[in-house]
């Protein structure tokens, strides 16, 4: 049996094997899905403008599927636009890509040195598939500000806020327990040991409008019967709203709850998350200072209530030491930011490094980037990335390149080879 004969027949077996593959590995399934990732692609485009990047990316590639209304300012709108059409996500479709051409791999290719290219092509686009769905499985943004001069030990999220509360009667042993947000259900009452008291909520969202009426007007309803802290001492007024997924979104969260001894009440709290950190309330409004730190003594001891972006504590430290910023002129546009920073390492040693654009600090498994810079030059923001499968792309575009480098060398050798052939015999 010839080698053509035994390839021609080891795929045979291998689809007779596998038979329940081959309505997966169509080639009309992947120009359909292909199709419909274009689909996508287009409608995502047009809803950036409503609802922001990271909204488009959440309702549609970061989904298995999602509902797109036609515009009103298009053509037929008026009509249209009256009609949800739901759009398959990028899960779904990235999800069926790969079992397409998982299947396709197994059933359809013949396994030679001709072909080695092309299979090593599929292959990388297969393993980029599954590291683009894992990535946005796993992967975790968070950021830090760092004051000139100052060191930060902690990160926090981008997204998701978490009620704090702090015993500083002794400052040096200072206690601190924190609430994540998935527990802070309306109608909740939750309970620590480390606690003299329980914490019923009555009311939870993660955005909201806020101002300070004067003083006599009513409160919001929200607000109304606040009898604790800041809520108490100004006339602070709380009206819910949905999350905001644009590229510059603001979302200020909000929590009511009350403090319960027993069965005896404490009084009623609200508190409100900065999102860009608690310590910014007193720049926005010196009435709200207190926002930062609400104050309450029970038992001998003095506890402070926040509502704070979620933080993460790192085992090492990051000092910054100097900032360079540099600005298009005559604009506000960045052309370079650059932090000049001491790595505080777990062993007491120090590293010196420099991040600026698109050259980041990578340590204990998170990457940090350049992200944010005041004019001043008094703060640093960098954008803390943890992807544990940020390996995936590259070796899926390693092994691209090099099935295509393979299949061009390939071809290359026997063009020429054949023209060697042709030449001998002329």
């Amino acid at each position: 049996m010839s080698d053509l004969k035994k390839k021609k027949s080891s795929l045979a077996n291998r689809r007779k094997s596998f038979s329940y593959l081959l309505p997966l590995a169509s080639l009309r399934l992947t120009i359909v899905l292909l199709s419909l990732s274009m689909v996508l692609v287009f409608v995502a485009t047009l809803e950036q403008v409503r609802i922001g990047i990271r909204g488009a990316l959440a309702e549609y590639f970061e989904s298995f599927y999602g509902i797109w209304y036609y515009p009103k300012d298009f053509w037929g709108g008026n009509f249209l636009s009256e009609f949800p059409l739901p759009i398959p996500g990028g899960y779904l479709l990235g999800g069926l890509l790969i079992f397409n051409l998982s299947a396709a791999y197994i059933v359809r290719f013949q396994w030679s040195a001709k072909k080695a290219g092309i299979q090593l092509i599929h292959l990388g686009i297969i393993l980029l598939l599954i590291g683009q769905l894992v990535t946005q499985a796993i992967q975790e943004e968070s950021r830090m500000q760092i004051n000139k001069g100052e060191k930060s030990n902690y990160i926090e999220r981008f997204h998701g806020v978490e009620l704090v509360l702090r015993n500083v009667t002794q400052p040096d042993t200072e206690k601190v327990i924190t609430v994540p947000q998935k527990l802070l259900t309306p109608g909740e009452v939750l309970y620590d040991p480390s606690l003299p008291f329980k914490i019923k909520i009555h009311q939870f969202g993660v955005n909201c409008d806020f101002d300070i009426g004067k003083a006599g007007e009513p409160k919001s309803e929200l607000t109304s019967d606040i009898s604790r802290g800041i809520g108490k001492s100004v006339n602070l007024n709380i009206v819910p709203k949905d999350e905001d997924y644009s590229s510059d979104a603001i979302n200020f969260g909000y929590l009511i709850f009350e403090l319960i001894d027993g069965s005896k009440s404490l009084g009623k709290w609200a508190s409100i998350s900065h999102p860009a950190g608690n310590h910014l309330w007193g720049q926005l409004s010196p009435t709200l200072a207190d926002m930062e730190f609400q104050s309450i003594r029970h038992q001998g001891d003095l506890w402070g209530i926040a509502l704070r972006q979620e933080r993460e504590y790192l085992p090492f430290s990051i000092e910054l030491l100097d900032i360079e910023n540099e600005f298009y002129q005559g604009t506000e546009t960045p052309f370079n930011f650059e932090s000049d920073i001491n790595l505080h390492l777990e062993n007491e040693q120090t590293r010196r490094a420099l991040v600026y654009m698109n050259t980041p600090l990578r340590h204990d498994g998170k990457t940090f980037y350049q992200y944010q810079m005041n004019s001043a030059g008094n703060y640093t923001v960098f954008q803390v990335i943890r992807n544990p499968s940020w390996l995936v792309p590259y070796i899926a575009c390693i092994l691209v390149s090099l099935g295509m480098l393979w299949q061009f060398s390939f071809h290359l050798y026997k063009f020429l080879k054949r023209n060697s052939v042709s030449y001998k015999k002329a």
